[in-house]
């Protein structure tokens, strides 16, 4: 699964916003991911802000809003 569909996931679960160190913790504790970095949460980030240009790009609504301060809810 990648970084995007397991933070999705963590996402829907929790019903609210997350950070994306939150994010990152609960995918890597359900071994949705498993990254090669120390710091995972970078990935994560980068990786809802590239899935959201992705489907901008494609004329579709991105999956994930920012809140600031690598903090995501879904949209």
């Amino acid at each position: 699964m990648n970084f995007a569909d397991a933070a999705h996931q963590i996402l829907a679960e929790e019903g609210g916003p997350l950070s994306s160190s939150e994010i990152a913790r609960r995918a890597i504790a359900k071994g949705l991911i498993n990254p090669k970095s120390d710091s995972p949460s970078t990935f994560v980030a980068a990786a809802l802000r590239k899935d959201n240009r992705r489907r901008q790009q494609k004329d579709e609504e991105p999956r994930f809003l920012s809140e600031g301060n690598g903090v995501f809810r879904l949209k």
